[in-house]
């Protein structure tokens, strides 16, 4: 589950493979989404830099991340309750490279930049920035660009637990009793976007 309390509304991984969201006001839910055919493991809210933009990111039980759009309002700020999602049912979400095992967690330490943890001990890093520049009409508000996956970090640990993240470091738990923590504010892109420790 993830809290946004700038849209005062809430989503939730579903253990039939979607996202439901609910009012914070009132805690009743309001939307749903189907996603994949497997299990949703984790999900989290993502602003844009331009502070009027959300997507709802869904992680699965197949590695996959799935990512949506949120009809929002630009003047109030409020996200659509009628018709919140920016996709239809035919529309393609999943993201690309996948993890190899389930996404169990996602975490935002800074707009637009979003960090995902595969069971399988995977961290990755990805930018989420929108389509277009200066002045968008309103389809162009609820378009995303194709996300990037900016590092992949791999082979340090048997199976990943949780992640927690500011605009720095990176510190994640799992099955070797064991806390590390990555700091990212010095590593440099190239090297086809992987750096392994």
């Amino acid at each position: 589950m993830d809290l946004c309390e700038e849209l005062k509304l809430g989503v939730c991984a579903t253990a039939d493979g979607g996202a439901a969201l609910f009012n914070m006001a009132d805690g009743q839910f309001f939307a749903g989404l189907m996603l994949c055919d497997v299990a949703a493991r984790s999900v989290l809210i993502v602003r844009h830099k331009d502070k009027k933009r959300y997507s709802v990111l869904c992680g699965s039980a197949d590695g996959v991340i799935h990512r949506i759009p949120l009809n929002t309002d630009p003047n109030t700020g409020k996200v659509d309750e009628e018709n919140p999602f920016g996709v239809s049912e035919y529309d393609k979400t999943a993201m690309k490279p996948r993890h190899t095992g389930p996404v169990m967690c996602m975490e935002s330490p800074d707009d637009d930049i979003f960090v995902s943890g595969g069971q399988d001990g995977t961290l990755r890093i990805w930018e989420c920035t929108e389509k277009g520049t200066g002045d968008v009409d309103d389809q162009q508000m609820q378009q995303p660009r194709e996300t990037k996956c900016l590092y992949a970090l791999t082979g340090y640990k048997l199976w990943l637990g949780s992640i927690c993240t500011d605009e720095k470091r990176l510190i994640s738990d799992g099955g070797e009793r064991s806390i590390v923590v990555r700091d990212y504010s010095r590593a440099k892109p190239g090297t086809n976007g992987r750096a392994s420790i």
